[in-house]
């Protein structure tokens, strides 16, 4: 199994290192992993592909040539189609191809003048190369076709697709051309964006120095550009090469290969539920809007965990459940539990191990323990149990502990106060200990009824029903507030 990390160069092997005598071979999940990419992205499979060696000299290719497909790629002429501001962009898919990973270059802070480290734990590393085609005119085109794709990879299990890490990494090529010109202008490629944010930034960086180039009556050289994070400017790292200057001839040491029906169809019934179609899904399903459906899928534990709750929850309401209920259930997913790992900087995965090893819950309807609590407090919130404020407060203990939820509700004293005449006389003690602002409210100022509802949630901290407290400071008020 690949893992990132570890200290520089204790991840390698002979034939990573192209050590005299270590030969290659493939590795079958990867054209597995690699054809159901091509599936996804609607290319032509190719019935037999190869491999190629791309000579080059750089210090983190220990071989001096990189395995990959050149003539026989993998799959060709795919296109990918994005929801952007209310049109569909298509882009194309040239070709997508099964190549080595190289080592790493680490660059001195000051790369001008300084030295560079090689990292050779990524070397002999399979990757999936995608190519598009010139399709992307702007840089929010850009940016919304790399999130699509990675949300495609991840759901694939291609890729964790966390960035920092290595796991995906995108290459861009940039030109631009005068307006009304048909002609495409030289095109420079930037290596190895580790961020959606470094995308952005280099996109804009060079697009307007290439910009500037022209407009002074230069000339785009067609040149190869290393990011510099810490200075946001693009560097150049070498000329850009041709096919010809990479010397390509087929791989002698790994034969070609062949695509069957039979690996299409096992890999196409093996393939999940694309992030698109599942945002429809969980849009007709559901009836959550559209950005709901967006968020929840970003990852596919994401979605699963809202699914999960979403059943846990309808059946331990049962018929008492409201129509809003999966919206309710989103909203908690996207606002108070992307909080949580925020706040503690964890993932889904981290919290969700976290819960379960703290023992069985007392959730009857057969989810894991994350749902499952989740559930439990979303529950309590929406038969009336609880407050918001209580909600919070009541999640975040859940997420701690291995008392059943319902029991915590005592242990923590948040069920709610919805005794009318008790909240009544809370309500006649904030007016009257508030004067002025009973003053201000019946001279106009309506905005103070927040104000007031805030005062006797304080008093019965947070356990006061919000909408019950309002009903009976609008009738207090009304009867002219302090009576």
């Amino acid at each position: 199994m690949n893992e990132t990390g570890g200290p520089p160069n204790t991840r390698t092997c002979p034939v990573c290192l192209g050590m005299p005598g270590a030969l290659p071979v493939l590795n079958e999940a990867v054209v597995d992993l690699a054809t159901a990419v091509a599936l996804a992205l609607n290319a032509s499979i190719s019935k037999r592909a190869g491999f190629a060696r791309k000579n080059y000299f750089y210090p983190d290719l220990p071989k001096g040539y990189q395995i990959t497909q050149h003539a026989e790629p993998l799959a060709r002429d795919g296109h990918l189609d994005i929801e952007l501001e209310g049109r569909i962009l298509r882009v194309g898919i040239h070709q997508i191809h099964i190549e080595e990973d190289a080592g790493k270059s680490v660059h001195s802070e000051h790369s001008d003048c300084g030295s560079s480290l090689i990292d050779m734990n990524r070397c002999g590393v399979p990757l999936v190369e995608i190519v598009t085609h010139p399709d992307l005119r702007d840089i929010d085109e850009a940016d919304a076709f790399l999130n699509e794709l990675r949300r495609i990879l991840v759901c694939l299990g291609v890729t964790t697709g966390e960035m920092h890490e290595g796991s995906l990494r995108f290459d861009t090529n940039i030109s631009v051309r005068p307006l009304g010109a048909t002609e495409m202008g030289a095109r420079t490629e930037i290596k190895n964006l580790n961020s959606f944010r470094a995308v952005r930034k280099a996109l804009a960086y060079e697009a307007d120095r290439q910009s500037r180039v022209l407009r002074g009556g230069g000339k785009v050289v067609h040149e190869t550009l290393l990011w510099d994070e810490s200075r946001e400017r693009a560097v150049p790292m070498r000329s850009k090469e041709g096919a010809s200057d990479y010397r390509y001839f087929p791989e002698p040491d790994l034969v070609d290969f062949e695509i069957d029906e039979r690996r299409l169809e096992r890999v196409r019934e093996s393939m999940p539920e694309l992030p698109g179609a599942s945002r429809r899904r969980l849009v007709e399903v559901y009836a959550i809007p559209e950005y709901d459906a967006f968020v929840l899928t970003a990852e596919p534990s994401m979605l699963r965990l809202y699914e999960s709750t979403v059943g846990a929850l309808l059946k331990r309401l049962g018929p008492d459940a409201p129509p809003s209920a999966a919206k309710t259930v989103s909203n908690w997913v996207m606002v108070v539990l992307a909080g949580h790992l925020n706040e503690r900087g964890i993932t889904l995965a981290e919290l969700s191990a976290r819960v379960e090893s703290r023992g069985p819950t007392d959730g009857q309807d057969g989810a894991s323990a994350l749902p499952s609590r989740l559930a439990d407090v979303i529950a309590l919130r929406l038969l009336g149990e609880v407050s918001e404020p209580a909600a919070r407060r009541l999640f975040e203990a859940a997420m701690e502990s291995t008392q059943p939820v319902d029991e915590l509700v005592e242990t923590l004293d948040l069920r709610t106060v919805s005794d009318e005449d008790a909240l009544r006389s809370l309500v006649r003690e904030v007016l009257a200990a508030h004067p002025d602002e009973v003053a201000r409210y019946h001279a106009g100022t309506m905005k103070l009824m927040r104000f007031f509802v805030g005062q006797v949630l304080g008093r019965t901290g947070g356990k006061a029903d919000p909408e019950l407290a309002a009903r009976i400071l609008l009738e207090e008020l009304r009867s002219g507030g302090t009576t």
